[in-house]
């Protein structure tokens, strides 16, 4: 089965340009968070800037999904990555001439979000148009381990740029990374689909039928919440504040900042890998499973602020990254057991815009938290996942299991 996925042409190029337009997302926003540090010297103007994108990426998240829907993902995906290339471009111009302004770069970010919004959806409806159904599910494993590879290489490239070619020619790198990724959605040629005239009431309806389904089952709801408040918890502390643990306590730069960074990527994608392991294992109660996880995750970084050592966070990091990487894999397994096939769709678009579309708005907040303390930053992160961990462990032997 994975043989004749490799072999499919038209699906290794939807899974090279997603894995290297993931790749350069997480390369911007390791360059863009570091480089602002760096010239400012301001949380405050990090969490501005990361703002910026974590908006419109959040809005827009639901319309990108409806717009690939309704119109050719192809053409879509093509033109939000031209987009993102020409944010990247203008930026590396700006770092050029030394003119990383506050605001022409929110100006950028804010686009880059948008972009963003209508990019990944449009990917993810290509893949029926490309795959025969039967080969669908190994399908979706190969693209969420794209997402996982970047999580390793995004971070670690883009350390390794800025430590050795510097800001102008890191971005430079990371302009080319997203062209590549548009020529890849360009070469793909999916089976021509039928699509609706009538789509912006229907497509309403749809949207709102799908929301008031999520937020009444409470089984879903609690998944949705879990996953939007592990993403908002953890990213923000694994990226800003490991960027400080790195300046204040290890002495280090910018390619042990992407080195730690890429520990947690690879305990993530271990993650994944273990938990498809276990595809055949069922739990009676996943909402405690789940529970226990996130509270493991808070501890994490809780070991976080105490960690005195750059091996001591890489081994805290790698661990987390283990916990988020089954925690990924398992929500998603619960919330398709508990959505009937007519609302997948819609469900699995609230799915991911809990899981992609808050990575910047926690790097935003953890940036704010920067400007009172190193540790509040992982203080408030943790607290924030042993208190929901708290609650999802309270209601799982009851409602959840029931799914009211």
């Amino acid at each position: 089965m994975t043989s004749l996925l490799l072999r499919h042409q038209r699906f290794r190029w939807l899974w090279l340009g997603q894995t290297v337009l993931f790749c350069g997302v997480q390369f911007w926003f390791v360059a863009i968070t570091w480089l602002m540090l760096q010239r400012t010297g301001s949380g405050s103007a990090v969490a501005l800037v990361l703002m910026a994108a974590a908006l419109p990426r959040g809005l827009l998240m639901l319309v990108g999904g409806a717009l690939s829907d309704h119109h050719p993902p192809r053409a879509l995906a093509v033109r939000a990555s031209a987009v993102l290339v020409l944010c990247t471009a203008v930026l590396t111009l700006l770092a050029a001439h030394g003119a990383l302004a506050l605001a022409p770069v929110m100006t950028l970010a804010a686009l880059f979000g948008a972009a963003e919004a209508c990019v990944y959806p449009a990917a993810m409806a290509l893949l029926p148009q490309l795959v025969r159904p039967r080969l669908l599910n190994r399908a979706h494993a190969w693209l969420q381990g794209s997402e996982q590879i970047s999580n390793v290489v995004g971070p670690a490239l883009a350390g390794v740029a800025l430590a050795i070619g510097g800001a102008t020619a890191a971005l430079a790198l990371d302009a080319g990374m997203l062209l590549l990724a548009a020529c890849c959605f360009v070469q793909l040629r999916p089976r021509p689909a039928a699509w609706h005239r009538d789509a912006a009431g229907g497509l309403l309806r749809g949207l709102r039928e799908g929301c008031v389904f999520a937020w009444r089952h409470g089984a879903i709801r609690t998944g949705l919440v879990l996953i939007a408040m592990i993403n908002l918890a953890v990213l923000g502390p694994v990226v800003i504040g490991v960027v400080e643990l790195v300046s204040l306590r290890f002495g280090g730069g910018a390619a042990t900042f992407g080195a730690l960074q890429a520990a947690y990527g690879v305990g993530a994608l271990a993650g994944v890998a273990l938990a498809g392991r276990l595809d055949r294992f069922r739990l009676d109660q996943p909402a405690s499973a789940l529970g226990w996880l996130s509270a493991a995750l808070g501890l994490g970084l809780l070991g976080l602020a105490a960690a005195g050592d750059a091996w001591v966070a890489a081994a805290v990091l790698a661990a987390m990254g283990v916990g988020g990487g089954l925690v990924g894999v398992m929500a998603t397994v619960w919330l398709q057991r508990e959505t009937p096939a007519a609302l997948q769709g819609r469900v699995m678009a609230l799915a991911m815009m809990a899981g992609v579309a808050f990575d910047p708005l926690s790097q935003a907040l953890a940036g704010l938290l920067l400007d009172v303390s190193l540790t509040a930053v992982f203080l408030a992160g943790g607290g924030a996942l042993l208190l929901t961990a708290l609650l999802v462990l309270r209601r799982a032997p009851n409602a959840l299991a029931r799914g009211g």
